[in-house]
């Protein structure tokens, strides 16, 4: 087994970390950052980009610039009207009806984005531990469904990582505490990202932790807020021009970043100033936007999606049968638990002093990399027992929902129930699979059928079924069937609507490494470039400060340099061939450069 990497694949930024020994630590990305960027842009060339660059060209480009894509992930189209606003992009009906992007044309699927963005952070992993990377703990949120977290996994998969586990983030952030902290407590983990929101409360008894319950909304985070700011903004355009520019892309993306800097800047200051000049312009002329945002009318802003998070928070209690003075630490995880009156909201709830030893953005991939570290066997000294955060269940007569995993209930775990025909002679079974907590059918999350064929026939309510349901340690549901009579037994695969077929995942893998292949090409390709551009900038410095001192054919063999190697760099040479010209390049510089320091300097 090699190196296992801890992967928090964020909404907004994603971070990478391994165990160095007993100790975790963070990688540092190609840019030198520790977090990088969940935004993947693509160029009209077909060019990519993930991380900071990407980002960067959201201003200019925004219709292929894809960012929040984990709001997306493991979703249908008609279940991902909400998250429409939050975007700049376009969000179309993909596959089986799934969420899809449209760039230059083409589709992709959310696990093919997220899988852009693992393969940054992978190569990362790879090019600071000197050593290939192919196995992986990746994180999601607690209230992720069985299909979202089967997504995020074949997003793994297609990025070329065989993925380990998939933990929850506040299961990870609890890690990290236990890892540090060898005492009992009591610790709820207040975890408000930039797309989810997360309540874990979770009993840790030295080196063993349970999370006895856990509570969210996958909808809700620091996206959103910055949705309320962008919405203040635009009204406020609105009223002092006359003109809607919501449906303006790139003034709706300065917006956008606009409304992201004035968040993390009320964070620290009392007020802040959006600028925007230029933003729209008409028949009179250009129309610019400059407004001041005090801390408190943001707060007031903001409060009703604050105001949810508790509400989520009490929840959470409720379901462990405990109290808020009953915690003996409260752990704040995610960027947007940095706002002032997040703090203050969550002091007031719990009653005890915040934790705050933890970076907010790196916590998770710590725990994650811990996790790996367990499995790898070099951290030894750390259980965590989590749980299921939605009920699992099938559908039954009057499109009713029967439960038969609940909430909270530890993995892994397995259920049997015992199923049988409603017509005489029946040959096959159909079942419906949902996760929710809803009590009729179409008020949960339809994770897909599946149908047992071959029963023996037989008049009906005589064939018995035995049907068992097992979520595993990452939260994933498999199914399995056995007739009792004829003892014909199956393993059963859920249809999932969003899911891919193995040869698809295994042709989306094949063509993300021979992207990847390509990328390292061509950036191969323009470092020889820029190699052979900086001999050719030296020799056109020799012959303008040396011209006097060359001899005839010195000249003629420098000029001949010259012209040739700009004629490389102009034309769209084979590799082998400008490698050629660059050792020439090099040969003719390096023998007229011994020639020149030779000559006595005449004075």
């Amino acid at each position: 087994m090699g190196r296992i990497i801890g992967i928090d694949l964020g909404t907004t930024n994603s971070v990478v970390a391994y165990m160095d020994g007993n100790e975790p630590r963070i990688i540092v990305n190609e840019e030198g950052g520790r977090v990088t960027p969940s935004v993947v842009g693509f160029s009209k060339t077909g060019e990519r980009f993930v991380g900071d660059v990407a980002k960067r060209q959201a201003l200019i480009n925004p219709d292929c610039t894809l960012h929040s894509v984990k709001r997306f992930i493991g979703k249908r189209s008609k279940e991902a009207k909400d998250e429409l606003a939050l975007v700049n992009y376009k969000v179309v009906e993909g596959r089986n009806g799934e969420v899809g992007f449209d760039v230059n044309g083409r589709v992709y699927s959310p696990p093919e984005i997220s899988a852009m963005v693992l393969q940054k952070l992978k190569k990362s992993a790879e090019d600071f531990l000197g050593e290939t990377v192919t196995e992986a703990i990746i994180t999601v949120p607690a209230h992720f469904t069985d299909r979202q977290r089967q997504a995020t996994k074949d997003a793994g998969t297609i990025a070329g990582l065989d993925v380990l586990r998939i933990i929850n983030e506040p299961t990870a952030a609890a890690l990290a505490f236990m890892h540090e902290r060898k005492k009992s407590a009591t610790i709820a983990v207040y975890d408000f990202g930039g797309g989810t929101f997360d309540i874990s409360i979770v009993r840790v008894d030295r080196d063993v932790g349970e999370v006895r319950a856990t509570r969210g909304d996958n909808s809700l985070g620091g996206n959103d807020i910055d949705g309320v700011i962008v919405e203040w903004l635009l009204q406020e355009f609105m009223n002092e021009h006359g003109m809607d520019i919501s449906g303006e892309r790139v003034a709706r993306q300065r917006l956008l970043d606009a409304a992201e800097r004035a968040k993390l800047e009320l964070s620290s200051a009392l007020e802040t100033e959006v600028h925007l000049p230029f933003l729209m312009a008409d028949q009179s002329g250009p129309k610019h936007l400059s407004r001041s945002l005090k801390r408190a009318r943001f707060e007031q802003m903001i409060q009703p999606l604050l105001d949810r998070t508790i509400r989520e928070c009490e929840k959470a209690l409720a379901d462990a049968r405990l109290r808020p003075e009953d915690m003996d630490e409260v752990i704040l995880v995610g960027g947007s638990s940095r706002i002032p009156r997040v703090k203050e909201m969550v002091r007031d709830l719990f009653r005890r002093p915040l934790n705050q030893s933890y970076n907010p953005d790196e916590v998770v991939a710590i725990g994650a990399a811990i996790q790996g570290g367990v499995l790898e066997g070099e951290v030894r000294s750390v259980t965590l027992l989590d749980v299921t955060s939605l009920s699992i269940g099938i559908e039954v007569e009057g499109r009713r929902f029967a439960k038969l995993i609940q909430r909270n209930t530890v993995i892994p775990t397995q259920c049997t129930r015992m199923l049988s025909t409603v017509i005489d002679n029946q040959r096959s079974v159909k079942i419906h699979v949902l996760q929710g907590e809803g009590a009729l059918a179409a008020e949960n999350v339809s994770l897909g059928d599946f149908e047992l064929s071959g029963i023996e026939p037989g008049p009906r309510g005589a064939p018995r079924v035995e049907v068992k349901f097992f979520i595993d340690a990452s939260g994933l549901l498999s199914v399995s069937a056995k007739d009792l009579r004829s003892g014909a037994s199956s393993n059963i695969t859920i249809n999932s609507p969003t899911s891919f077929s193995k040869s698809e995942l295994e042709e989306l893998r094949d063509e993300a490494s021979t992207f990847e292949k390509k990328q390292l090409e061509q950036g191969d390709l323009k470092d020889l470039r820029h190699q052979v551009e900086k001999v050719v900038m030296a020799l056109e410095a020799m012959l303008r400060e040396k011209r006097a001192t060359l001899a005839r054919n010195e000249l003629t063999e420098l000029e001949h340099a010259v012209k040739r190697g700009r004629m490389s760099l102009t034309k769209a040479a084979d590799r082998t061939n400008l490698e050629e010209v660059y050792s020439w390049l090099r040969r003719v510089h390096g023998n007229l450069k011994d020639k020149l320091g030779s000559r006595p300097t005449v004075h």
